[in-house]
């Protein structure tokens, strides 16, 4: 740990000093460390990759089947059979190459060229040419190279809101931090790799480069993490396998059977094959591969893109959503939402930095206030950041804080291009951490005025207001509303004193108290909607934030995830930190807000919920949140703001970065599930109608109702379509009201399985009545046959309408509302 030790020492056991490194030396410990560079993981071999996707025993009985479809000359069933298992190979192998692409992506974080001291000169270098112990220069725009102990200072402040959360840039400082064990977001004389100096100049010593970074940290996580199966995959898997044993013996019951009474083993063996291929539903990997890929059409419409197939599902039976605070529940765009000068409160409307909206006081707008007209000029004017349109948008040059500021002078009407011509910059004093305050000396029309912002108590302190208790319960009211409040102040200055004037001396004596502003990062408009109807369809949410727990505990309150009048408990990362190992496992399940947290946090809390049987879905945009989401059941990653690293990380990428896009991808979720089932009640009703039906002659020493050939002609057309249209089948209206489904739910549940087996007889008894009578009737077996045929063709033109609802009455089911299945 650096942050906690002084300069000198530092210095010292890196042997280096503030005039840099040699290049010998530099080269030397290039050598040692290697270069600064997140490790690639090791390439997958291609075969590998294959030897992955067909290890499935669905796949493996599929294979088999193309085999001897193949060896009985079935050249039809054989180039369906393989077509299926080509398309889900492909399929498989493009999942797990994107899934793996996370790790190129924070290699790409770093910045190409950066400024060192090296033989007491600046000069411009690789990034991954930097080692431990050189001296780097921070300048404003560029990426930070390597995690640094800042010892040199000039107004450095860094966005680090991707790495901790935190959506207010860090006021770095130099001093050493005497305290232990304390979150990174905490550490505010480090620089962290791939952060962004959004103002200001620094020099630091890299401590550490490469893989032993912050981000070199969460890339190990994101290596180390495995994906868990999700439960479709799981049903899946033992699904086959069942299916597979039980088609194997009834092939050879059958075969045994014809044998045992006279059959030809030929003529048997062709009809053993049939009957477990027309009993185990090969069209199956197809259906669900359609249905999810309709999924994703229709989440595509909804702003979520699936990323990994097997996820649509996946959020069907998520009971629990994790989600970011900054840019996930909340705008990223700080907005001032209220305002206090001379007894009276504004409000705000609008968020971002759009300089439009309207202000109230109470429940009239404002239209001309003098107290706020001056507030809010003083707001503008002690400024070194602007705004500025793009692709009808705006957007903020410099810092978020001060953006907000302007955004809000622009609502009363005080445009920000009045200051370049109106008001001649004449001194200022720029914004230092341990001073908390900055003052510009601007002149208009020959009268010289300071405006001052900077932090409440310092601005009631300059204009001896600091013993006025009714502001003070004003700025503890702002406060507890986790607002970031500013105060502000102004002072005219005579002309004739204006060439010895001491800017900083006039600043902090009789200022003229302008007020407070208040600024948040406001939570977008539909979250709390969002947030009741998951409640309601039982999914949990929680909220896991780098933000401090007073704003954590007021945007919670805000959107109802917790209640406003009880003391609910928010847990931080000290507090984990510093209890028993179990802790998070005790009370993972009982907290809704988490604050304060670190990525590996993070990550404690989502295994501690999986561990407890929840399908979890974690939301986030940072490079901290990436571990998580590739650990969760499904990652959900925000498109506009979010890195590339949590991009790739995730399952589900939401287009308008809108939490609200979440539940409604989970309604669809549901839906795929309702209609995979759909889709396995049909074609296992259908097969086993045709296999109890040759059984029973078997049994019966009768003629068997089929050619081994028609079996595959049903299996392979009347299937064909009616299967795929069950895809398509809309929302009965109620799932969003339903709770998520047990994760240990089967794919055929005792319902099913009592419908499937009326359905198979009702078949089965119901062909059999035919061939018997054309047979009694003296038809020929060739004549009969076909009206067997015919019946077990109509029967599934009903069987697959029963199919639609697993609770309505095909009678009560609109038939155009599937349109594609009416047709087929």
């Amino acid at each position: 740990m650096y942050y906690n030790r002084d300069i000198q020492s530092i210095f010292l056991e890196l042997k280096t000093d503030e005039n840099g490194l040699s290049e010998a030396d530099a080269l030397q410990r290039l050598e040692k460390y290697g270069k600064n560079e997140i490790e690639q993981q090791k390439e997958t071999g291609f075969w590998n990759i294959i030897i992955r996707q067909i290890n499935d025993p669905l796949i493996i009985i599929l294979f088999v089947a193309g085999l001897i479809t193949l060896i009985i000359k079935d050249y039809i069933d054989s180039a369906v059979i393989f077509a299926v298992l080509a398309v889900d190979g492909v399929i498989g192998i493009f999942q797990e190459y994107s899934a793996d692409r996370a790790m190129q992506a924070l290699i790409k974080l770093s910045a190409p060229k950066t400024i060192v001291i090296r033989n007491k000169k600046e000069i411009k270098i690789n990034s991954n040419e930097i080692v431990p112990g050189d001296i780097v220069v921070l300048t404003t725009g560029n990426k930070v190279p390597a995690d640094i102990r800042i010892f040199d200072v000039k107004e450095l402040q860094i966005d680090e809101s991707m790495l901790t959360g935190e959506s207010i840039a860090v006021v770095k400082k130099t001093e050493k931090i005497n305290d232990e064990n304390i979150q990174i977001s905490n550490h505010s004389n480090m620089a962290f790799m791939g952060t962004i100096i959004m103002h200001g100049r620094g020099r630091g010593v890299v401590v550490y480069t490469g893989i032993q970074t912050e981000i070199g940290k969460i890339s190990k996580e994101i290596t180390s993490t495995k994906k868990v199966q999700t439960p479709l995959q799981k049903k899946l898997s033992g699904f086959s396998k069942l299916i597979g044993f039980l088609a194997l013996m009834l092939a050879l019951f059958v075969v045994f059977l014809g044998v045992f009474r006279g059959s030809e083993f030929g003529l048997m063996l062709l009809f053993g094959l049939s009957i477990a291929i027309a009993v185990m539903p090969e069209g199956l990997p197809v259906v669900v591969t359609i249905t999810m890929a309709i999924g994703m059409k229709k989440m595509a419409d909804k702003n979520a893109l699936i990323r990994k197939l097997i996820a649509v599902e996946t959020l069907g039976s998520c009971n629990y959503i994790c989600t970011d605070k900054t840019g996930t529940i909340t705008e990223n765009r700080m907005t001032v939402t209220e305002a206090y000068t001379n007894g009276k409160i504004f409000k705000f409307t609008e968020i971002g930095y759009t300089p439009s909206g309207k202000i109230y006081l109470g429940k009239t707008e404002v239209k001309h206030d003098d107290d706020l007209y001056k507030l809010l000029l003083t707001g503008l004017l002690c400024n070194t950041s602007s705004l500025y349109e793009e692709n009808n948008e705006w957007n903020i040059e410099g810092d978020p804080t001060e953006g907000a500021l302007i955004a809000a002078a622009g609502k009363y009407g005080i445009n920000q291009e009045s200051k370049a011509y109106e008001y001649d910059l004449i001194n200022e004093i720029p914004f230092e951490s341990n001073r908390k305050y900055m003052s510009m000396l601007f002149r208009k029309n020959d009268i010289y005025t300071i405006f001052v912002k900077g932090a409440p108590e310092k601005i009631l302190e300059f204009s001896n207001k600091s013993d006025d208790q009714k502001l003070n319960n004003e700025y503890t009211r702002m406060g507890k509303s986790a607002l970031r409040i500013l105060g502000l102040g102004y002072k005219h200055i005579k002309k004739n004193d204006i060439e010895n004037i001491d800017l900083e001396r006039e600043s902090t004596n009789d200022l003229i108290f302008a007020g407070f502003i208040g600024i948040i990062d406001p939570p977008k408009k539909d979250v709390a909607n969002s947030i009741k109807n998951a409640r309601n369809a039982g999914i949990k949410v929680v909220m896991i934030t780098g933000d401090h727990k007073i704003t954590a505990r007021a945007i919670a309150e805000q959107i109802g995830l917790i209640n406003k009048n009880e003391n609910e408990i928010i847990v931080t990362g000290d507090m984990i930190d510093s209890r028993p190992s179990g802790y998070i496992d005790q009370i993972s399940d009982k907290v809704n807000v988490y604050a304060r947290v670190s990525p590996h946090h993070k990550l404690l809390i989502v295994k501690s919920l999986q561990n407890k049987g929840n399908i979890v879905a974690v939301t986030g945009d940072g490079i901290n949140d990436a571990p998580a989401l590739k650990k969760s059941n499904i990652g959900v990653a925000m498109g506009k703001e979010g890195t590339d690293v949590a991009k790739e990380a995730a399952d589900m990428i939401l287009k308008n970065d809108d939490f609200t896009s979440i539940f409604e991808a989970v309604k669809i979720g549901r839906l795929i599930y309702e209609n995979i089932r759909k889709v396995i009640y049909f074609l296992l009703g259908s097969g086993a109608g045709i296999a109890i039906s040759i059984i029973i002659c078997l049994l019966l020493d009768a003629p068997l109702p089929f050619l081994a050939t028609q079996i595959l002609w049903i299996n392979l057309v009347t299937n064909g379509l009616q299967d795929v249209a069950l895809a398509y089948e809309p929302d009965e209206g109620d799932l969003s009201k339903q709770p998520p489904r047990n994760p240990d739910e089967k794919l055929i549940d005792a319902f099913m399985l009592k419908h499937l087996a009326t359905s198979a007889l009702v078949i089965a008894f119901g062909t059999l009545a035919v061939f018997f009578y054309e047979l009694n009737t003296g038809k020929n077996i060739e004549y009969a046959r076909t009206a067997a045929f015919n019946t077990v063709v109509f029967f599934q033109f009903f069987h697959v309408l029963n199919a639609r609802s697993f609770k309505k009455s095909a009678f009560k089911m609109n038939p155009l509302d599937n349109p594609f299945l009416f047709v087929s």
